[in-house]
């Protein structure tokens, strides 16, 4: 298992983190996905065997976001 956290600075209204949470986790190897509106940081718990954080970072880019490894 591996963890990395994203910044997504625009995450702007409490139902930003609920999708982007919602986009990781239906993503084949993600166990886990804590997503603060507070911070504007998410973190993903993820199996490296069956995702990358590039695919990680396409379906963060794919819902409308900016995400950066933090």
């Amino acid at each position: 298992m591996q963890t990395v956290t994203f910044s997504i600075p625009d995450m702007h209204c409490p139902s930003c983190p609920k999708l982007i949470k919602l986009t990781l986790l239906d993503i084949d190897g993600v166990n886990e996905v804590e997503a603060s509106l507070d911070t504007k940081k998410v973190v993903v718990n993820f199996d490296s065997q069956k995702t990358s954080v590039v695919s990680l970072i396409n379906s963060i880019k794919e819902t409308g976001y900016t995400a950066s490894l933090k």
